[in-house]
């Protein structure tokens, strides 16, 4: 029997998750990868490529979810703040020439929630938004299951403005969601300020949703604070897309217990569509599990 598979990269601005599947047979985590992005897109392909060679010779696909704006029919990054320096760059070729393997190349996003439908957490009906809470935020519309993409790029959540003259973004526009409700604003909101460069001391989302559980007040009200701007983003989307729901996931996800009510609260007093707003269970692998399905699903 063939021990060929397909594989599926998750390759975010911190780490890299790689997994594989086989024809019939379940998904598994092969590695965990500092992604590193200052030091530049092929080092870590050429790690990503070892990888996959090195537990499968002959690979039968490769998938990989980006985070960025992707042109999946070329399987190129055109854009990316959270890898600076690395757009364009095309994924696909590269990743095939140092595989010997086609690769199927989409937005993080898409593929968790490609990955996310084909596993029943996201239901296969009606229009469903998908929003990844984490260092940025990520988005995906779904109707009937399928990936909605628009002229190619639809789902960039993260970068619609909610403060006209807020925020500089990376993404070079002021005020996006991301920058008043992805990880760095979390921070902020505990610390009172932006933490000061090469600041170590610094916690990260983890530690101050475990202060919040233990009764500390400033992290308290930073999720108080932090779950009124998500309400207010997806106060937002439902205006403009009238969904059947709402899907959360991502690191920040995982703290939902701490800002569901503001977010509810906020939602709304901001729009008349029902609250209709749920977590899907996160896990380091779902990336890279929809990535792996991709690849499979190109192949068959």
């Amino acid at each position: 029997m063939s021990n060929r598979r397909f594989w599926g990269a998750d390759i975010g601005g911190t780490t890299t998750v790689v997994g594989s599947v086989g024809r019939d047979s379940p998904f598994r985590i092969e590695a965990v990868l500092s992604t590193l992005p200052l030091r530049g897109a092929r080092r870590l392909l050429d790690e990503l490529a070892g990888t996959i060679l090195n537990a499968d010779p002959e690979p039968l696909a490769v998938g990989v979810g980006i985070a960025g704006l992707v042109d999946r029919r070329r399987g190129i990054l055109s854009f990316s703040p959270n890898l600076p320096g690395w757009a364009p760059l095309d994924v696909a070729s590269e990743i095939a020439g140092r595989t010997g393997a086609g690769a199927v190349v989409d937005n993080d996003c898409n593929s968790f929630a490609y990955g996310a439908v084909r596993t029943g957490l996201i239901p296969s009906d009606g229009l469903r938004v998908f929003v990844t809470l984490g260092t940025g935020i990520g988005g995906t519309i779904l109707d009937r299951g399928k990936v909605i993409y628009g002229t190619g790029f639809a789902g960039e959540f993260g970068h619609m403005a909610v403060e006209s003259s807020g925020q500089a973004c990376p993404c070079g526009s002021t005020g996006c969601w991301e920058r008043y409700a992805g990880r760095d604003a979390l921070v902020r909101y505990y610390l009172g300020r932006e933490p000061s460069a090469g600041e170590e001391t610094v916690p990260d989302p983890r530690e101050i949703a475990e202060l919040a559980r233990n009764g500390d007040s400033a992290a308290l009200k930073a999720f108080d604070v932090y779950g009124a701007w998500v309400g207010r983003g997806l106060a937002s989307l439902a205006n403009c897309l009238s969904p059947d729901g709402f899907y959360l996931a991502g690191g920040l996800a995982n703290a939902s217990d701490l800002f569901m009510q503001p977010a509810c609260a906020e939602f709304t007093g901001r729009c008349r569509h029902p609250w209709c707003v749920s977590t899907v269970p996160d896990s380091s692998e779902a990336g890279a599990l929809g990535a792996a399905l991709m690849a499979r699903d190109s192949r068959t």
